[in-house]
This record gives structure tokens, C-alpha cells and sequence, in this order.
């Protein structure tokens, strides 16, 4: 009897040890579910490198899990460019994919990396400084985490044009893509029962500073009484990683009337809200895409939106949109008069970039990977 010629399968290893919450967990979700799905009609070994390997529900990819990678910097380090070399030196995969901005020192056939941590385009204010020096650190840090490694890759990741000009331009490299987040999320058609005499604004976000929440607060405090009385904010915030500065803004605020504060909303719920409000409020200072922005837009709810790069490129085409100074709350608070008095006329706003170097969608980006 002839033996059995066992087929040996190309192994793929997706390396996602820091993407635990929020958007950055929404990329890596979509990429697991996306790639096992486009396996059905490949052959490949997939491994999965997460923090937490019970939040996922794929059979076909391995996980392996390294719950120490977002407690401590230390172990990320230590993951990255030492304990990852003896991974690949065992597995020895056709491909790494670094889905969170580290090239690590591994040994592989084609390697590429998805940079998506903003930290390093933003220069704190000394006022941020002093509320969390954490920031300031990480953008330093950053700036130098990013090229370590960085020409192993085949390609470079990243979600918009702005993005790959100065990584072209800092790195001296030539080989960055520009990926749109694909979302997957489902479309709601239920509501949340809101009170039906007010007009109802949202902001949905981590707790972070850059996220501009004061902006809010201070565009709401010069509003005409008026207006004041028939409106309400909601703010789905996710906690994240700075509790305290959730804390301090629901203690500071929460007495108002006007804004309703909705900690450790469940998603569907948020969708809920998507599909219940009246305009979208997007102040950040700093993204690299813009989620809340995306999911508004899919169900076609008007924005008021930070007048910055990342948010134009979000956006899109796009036609009931306008875009506000991140530090003039007057501008903030005179659009929301508009919009409440039903003579807001939008600017409007048009994709500033073609199509080169770039892709849409997970399977695209895999058959280009993937690619022999």
C-alpha cells in the first residue's frame, strides 16, 4: 500500500496582541473574520496572535494568546523582537502580518505590517501634557517604534494618504498602501425611544484628551437658552485605558441637563442610537480614519466635523457635512444654532485623493499578500 503523502499547509500568522478595545479591536475582529472566510477556497494554516483568544469565535484559526502584551510595555517589547523570532523560527510561516504598527524581528517568507496608532502626528498642548504625559511619551516613542524594522516589510500598511505621504517621507520608503477600513457592521432598523421635543446630537469615543470632548462643553456654555433647551448630547463613551478622565468629565458635567452620558454601551445599542439621532458631533483632534464618522454616514445622519485632514478623507464625498475649527467653540456652537434652527446650509465635501495605492476591502489586501 502506498503511504499517504501528507500535504504540508502554508502557515499565516496574524499578530494582533495589543488590539483589545474599540476601533483598533474592530480592525483586528474584521480581519480574522474576513481571512477565514477567504480561506474556504485556499489552503493555508492560519494562526492568530490576540490578547484574549475567548473573544473570538473562529474554529478554523489557531489562537494563541499573550494577556501580559497591553498591561506591559515590557513584555510588547519583549514579544515583538525576541519571544516572535523563536515563534517563526519553529512555524517557520510564509507569512507575518503585524496588524498594530511594530515590525517585529521574525523570520518569514513575506512579512507586512498595519500601522494605525496616530500618536506620533500630534503635538500635545503643555495643558495635556500635564493631564496625561502618557500621550506625549507614546508620540515620541512612537516616532522611533515605527521605523524599527520597517523596510522588512513587502508592504507597509496604513488608512489614509496623509498618513503614507509622511511615512514615505520620514522612513524613505516606497512600498505603502493606503487600506480603507472595511467595516462590517450590520445596519439597524430599530431605535432608541428619545424624547421627541429635543433635537438629538451624538458623540461616541473613548475616553481620551485628544478626543476634544471640551470643545462640547464650552460650544454648549455659550449657546443661546433657547437652543440650550432643545437640544441633548449623547455621549456613548468608551472607558478605555484613561478611566479617570471618564471619571472627571461625567463628575463634571453630568448635572446638565442637556448631555447624557451612556458608559460601557453594548454596540448594538450604539447602533441603536445611530439610527435614532438627529447629527453626529466629531471633534478629535486626532485619528487615523475616524470610525463614528463612517458608521454616521452609513445611515446617512448629518455631521458636524474637526476641520482636519483625517476627517475630509473619512468623510468623503459626502454632502451634508461641515467642518468646525477643533479650538474655536464659537464655530462649534454657531453650527449647532444653525442646525437646531433649520437654516444650517452645508458645505459639503468632495474625496480629495484618487484611487492609486489604494485598497478597500480585506479580500483585496489579501490577494495582494497573498500573491506569489
Amino acid at each position: 500500500m502506498k503511504k499517504m503523502i501528507e500535504i504540508v499547509k502554508q502557515k499565516i500568522v496574524i499578530s494582533g496582541v495589543n488590539m483589545v478595545e474599540g476601533g483598533i479591536f474592530t480592525i483586528l475582529d474584521n480581519c480574522l473574520q474576513k481571512i477565514e472566510k477567504y480561506n474556504e477556497v485556499k489552503n493555508y494554516e492560519i494562526i492568530a496572535l490576540v490578547h484574549d483568544k475567548s473573544v473570538f469565535n473562529y474554529p478554523s484559526i489557531t489562537f494563541f494568546e499573550f494577556p501580559k502584551s497591553k498591561k506591559y510595555w515590557i513584555y510588547r517589547i519583549y514579544y515583538e523582537y525576541f519571544y516572535f523570532k523563536q515563534l517563526s523560527k519553529k512555524w517557520q510561516p510564509y507569512i507575518w502580518f503585524s496588524l498594530h504598527d511594530i515590525t517585529p524581528n521574525v523570520i518569514c517568507e513575506r512579512q507586512f505590517v498595519y500601522c494605525h496608532n496616530p500618536n506620533m502626528f500630534y503635538k500635545p498642548s503643555a495643558k495635556e501634557w500635564y493631564l496625561d504625559y502618557k500621550m506625549g511619551i507614546f508620540g515620541i516613542f512612537y516616532k522611533y517604534l515605527y521605523q524599527v524594522n520597517i523596510k522588512k516589510n513587502v508592504n507597509v500598511f496604513v488608512q489614509q494618504h496623509w498618513i503614507k505621504d509622511i511615512f514615505e517621507k520620514k522612513f524613505k520608503i516606497s512600498n505603502v498602501i493606503v487600506s480603507k477600513p472595511e467595516f462590517t457592521e450590520d445596519i439597524t432598523n430599530e431605535k432608541i425611544d428619545l424624547d421627541t421635543s429635543k433635537i438629538h446630537f451624538m458623540f461616541p469615543s473613548t475616553a481620551k484628551y485628544f478626543k476634544n470632548y471640551e470643545i462640547i462643553f464650552d460650544a454648549i456654555a455659550i449657546l443661546n437658552r433657547d437652543i440650550l433647551n432643545k437640544i441633548q448630547i449623547h455621549f456613548p463613551i468608551i472607558v478605555g485605558s484613561n478611566i479617570q478622565y471618564a471619571k472627571n468629565i461625567f463628575r463634571k458635567h453630568k448635572t446638565n441637563p442637556a448631555f447624557q452620558f451612556l458608559l460601557s454601551l453594548k454596540r448594538k445599542k450604539l447602533l441603536k442610537y445611530y439610527n435614532s439621532i438627529d447629527c453626529l458631533i466629531f471633534p478629535s483632534k486626532l485619528e487615523t480614519w475616524g470610525l463614528p464618522i463612517s458608521e454616521a454616514k452609513s445611515y446617512q445622519k448629518p455631521m458636524l466635523v474637526a476641520n482636519l485632514a483625517y476627517a475630509k478623507e473619512t468623510v468623503g464625498d459626502y454632502k451634508n457635512v461641515s467642518f468646525f475649527d477643533v479650538n474655536n467653540p464659537q464655530q462649534l456652537a454657531n453650527l449647532i444654532t444653525q442646525f437646531v434652527e433649520k437654516n444650517i446650509v452645508f458645505e459639503g465635501n468632495k474625496y480629495p485623493y484618487g484611487d492609486e495605492n489604494t485598497i478597500s476591502s480585506w479580500k483585496t489586501m489579501f490577494d495582494l499578500i497573498l500573491k506569489n
